[in-house]
């Protein structure tokens, strides 16, 4: 019977699996807080991210994706600058910011295919579902930083992994 996580925890699980066991607790909390530089404001108004993910391996749900401003609380619960929820056609989901005001800032996102708003997973806590992350950045044991997961451009295009 598959578990479940809220779709913001998802990257504390995708920490747990890609660390070597032998790290523990400490080397998360590390790999989650490794960038903590400031990221400017310099814009009075914002302006329009477009996120566009790809390889969604089907139709079913829906996208649930966040856009972080700071480094010092990338992929932490609920410190997203702006969330998204996205319909899937034809393989692919764009999520839109709208009034973005930070010149640089990262996306993480999961498939929601059972729009449960979790993500699942199965007996050995492997994700059932689909993630992504800016810049397709993928670290060898961890989650990606904030500076790898970064950019500036006004629309980019992601594609989702599944598995680890």
């Amino acid at each position: 019977m598959a578990r479940s996580l809220t779709w913001s925890a998802l990257f504390a699980l995708v920490v747990a699996l890609a660390l070597p066991l032998a790290s523990g607790p400490a080397a998360i909390t590390t790999a989650v807080a490794q960038d903590v530089s400031a990221v400017p404001v310099t814009a009075q108004t914002g302006r329009r991210v477009v996120v566009v993910i790809e390889n969604l391996r089907s139709g079913r749900g829906q996208v649930l994706g966040g856009l972080y401003t700071n480094p010092r609380v990338w992929l932490r619960e609920g410190h997203a600058a702006a969330d998204c929820t996205a319909p899937i056609r034809a393989g692919r989901a764009e999520c839109v910011f709208e009034n973005v005001t930070t010149p640089r800032f990262a996306f993480a996102g999961m498939h929601d295919e059972d729009s449960d708003r979790e993500l699942d997973r199965d007996a050995l806590g492997l994700p059932q579902e689909g993630y992504a992350f800016s810049n397709d950045a993928r670290e060898p044991f961890g989650p990606p930083s904030f500076a790898a997961a970064a950019f500036q451009r006004d629309r980019l295009v992601v594609h989702a992994r599944y598995g680890l």
